[in-house]
């Protein structure tokens, strides 16, 4: 537990970048239609969070071009984000796992045309499926909506604090 507010780092997480808090972070994003997944250990007090923008790595036009934003995909950041929480030595079943985001009323294009509809609904689900695949469950969401979400993530605590953006914010 830091001693002072000096003594905690603050972030921004880019949109298809994970944080790894191993020292006090608050971590902040804006979600519209993507979606944040934080995990964190309590014994270890670490946690980790991401920001994904699509459900899936098959959702891009051109899937043979590699990016280097592993967690741009809800499916390979929920990995990502299992792996580097078992580097710490954190076992799967200590873990918080909490999810954020997904927003309607937003299109990219940059997605198949046919994958642009609900994308904020459909970062859920996959968000949802690739954690119950992994045998883990969200102690607490913030899902859905037409509205943004500002999000702050405290790295040796678990917390999270939302603030509901208007919609001509986002």
């Amino acid at each position: 537990m830091p001693q002072n507010q000096s003594d905690i780092r603050r972030v921004f997480l880019h949109t298809g970048d994970a944080y790894l808090g191993v020292k006090p972070t608050i971590v902040s994003t804006v979600l519209g239609s993507c979606v944040a997944i934080s995990m964190f250990s309590p014994r270890k007090r670490q946690g980790i969070i991401c920001h994904a923008f699509l459900p899936s790595r098959a959702e891009i036009k051109d899937v043979n071009e590699p990016s280097i934003q592993i967690c741009r995909y809800v499916d390979t950041a929920v990995d990502h984000l299992l792996k580097s929480m078992r580097r710490l030595g954190v076992r799967k079943n200590e873990l918080e796992v909490k999810l954020f985001g997904g927003a309607t009323g937003l299109s990219y294009s940059q997605v198949r045309p046919s994958c642009a509809l609900g994308i904020g609904n459909r970062n859920v689900d996959a968000a949802l499926e690739n954690l119950e695949a992994k045998g883990l469950k969200p102690v607490s969401m913030d899902v859905g909506g037409n509205v943004g979400r500002k999000l702050l993530f405290c790295t040796y605590s678990g917390d999270v604090w939302i603030k509901r953006l208007e919609k001509h914010m986002f």
